[in-house]
C-alpha cells in the first residue's frame, strides 16, 4: 500500500463531521466546566471527545452526555489531541438503568464492549449487542436481569469467536449430554475420558442453562425457564471472558452476588 493510499485509508477509518448514533460509556470532569466523553459508535468505534463548557447551566450538552445515554453526536475531526463534541441530541434517557442492580448489569455490559472495541475501529455486533442488551436490562422483570447478562455474555463471547462449543468434546468431538468437564488451563470442554485430573464437573443444571440461553433469541432470555439459578451458571461464563478479555471484570462479581 502507497503512502497516499494509507492515508486516504485512516481518514475513512476517522469519524467525519457528520452525524452519529453514539452510546456513551465514560465520562470524566475537565477542568472547571467542561467533560471528557468516551463513546461507542457503530460507524467508527470507540469514539473520545471533549464536551466543552458541559457543567454550565446554559450547556447544550447539559443532560445528554451522561452515561449510558443514546445520543447522536457530531465529532470535530482528529488534529492530533481530543476530538470536539460539536452536538449532541438525546435519543434515549434510560432512567430505569438507575436501579443498583440494572446499573451494576448495564455498566458491566459497556466494559465489556468497551473491551472489545478498539478505538476508532467500528464492530456493528458489539455495537448492536450493547444497544440491545441495554435495551433488555432496562426493561426485563428484576429476576431475569442474571439471565439476560448471561445471555449477552454468550453472545459475545460468540461474536469475538471465543466460545467454546457447548454440546461437544474439543478432543474426540462426542456429545458432552449432561456430563462434561472444563480444564484448569484450558476454556475447552471436554468429555470424561478426556478430563485430565483433578476432574472440574460442571453442574448439569448449569450447562442446560447456557445451552438454553445461546440457542435462544435475546428477547425470548427473559422468559427462559430458568435450570439453574444464573449465579451457579455464572462461573463458566467469567473464565471464559477472563480468558477473551485478558481483563479483570470487577463489576461482575457485585452483579452476581445480587441477581438470583
Amino acid at each position: 500500500m502507497t503512502a497516499a493510499n494509507g492515508a486516504v485509508a485512516a481518514a475513512g477509518r476517522r469519524p467525519r463531521k457528520s452525524p452519529v448514533r453514539a452510546i456513551v460509556i465514560r465520562r470524566s470532569d475537565f477542568r472547571e466546566s467542561s467533560r471528557i466523553v468516551t463513546c461507542l459508535t457503530r460507524e467508527h468505534g470507540r469514539v473520545v471527545g471533549l464536551a466543552k463548557g458541559a457543567h454550565r447551566p446554559d450547556s447544550p450538552f447539559l443532560g445528554r452526555v451522561d452515561f449510558l445515554n443514546e445520543i447522536v453526536a457530531t465529532f470535530s475531526a482528529d488534529r492530533g489531541g481530543l476530538r470536539l463534541v460539536e452536538r449532541a441530541e438525546l435519543v434515549r434517557e434510560r432512567r430505569a438503568l438507575r436501579e443498583p442492580t440494572r446499573y451494576l448489569a448495564a455498566s458491566h455490559l459497556a466494559h465489556l464492549c468497551d473491551l472489545a472495541m478498539p478505538a476508532e475501529r467500528p464492530d456493528a455486533e458489539v455495537f448492536d449487542l450493547l444497544v440491545g442488551g441495554l435495551n433488555l436490562i432496562e426493561l426485563c422483570p428484576a429476576a431475569a436481569i442474571g439471565r439476560v447478562v448471561l445471555g449477552l455474555e454468550l453472545r459475545l463471547l460468540a461474536t469475538l469467536g471465543a466460545l467454546p462449543d457447548l454440546d461437544h468434546c474439543a478432543v474426540c468431538d462426542a456429545p458432552l449430554g449432561d456430563s462434561a468437564f472444563r480444564q484448569a488451563d484450558s476454556p475447552a470442554l471436554v468429555c470424561r475420558r478426556h478430563a485430565e485430573p483433578p476432574r472440574h464437573g460442571i453442574a448439569a443444571a448449569a450447562l442446560e442453562l447456557l445451552r438454553t440461553l445461546h440457542g435462544t433469541t435475546g428477547r425470548h432470555w427473559p422468559d427462559v425457564a430458568a435450570a439453574a439459578p444464573a449465579r451457579l451458571a455464572a462461573a463458566l461464563p467469567a473464565a471464559w471472558l477472563a480468558a477473551a478479555t485478558e481483563q479483570r471484570l470487577p463489576l461482575r462479581g457485585l452483579l452476581f452476588e445480587r441477581v438470583t
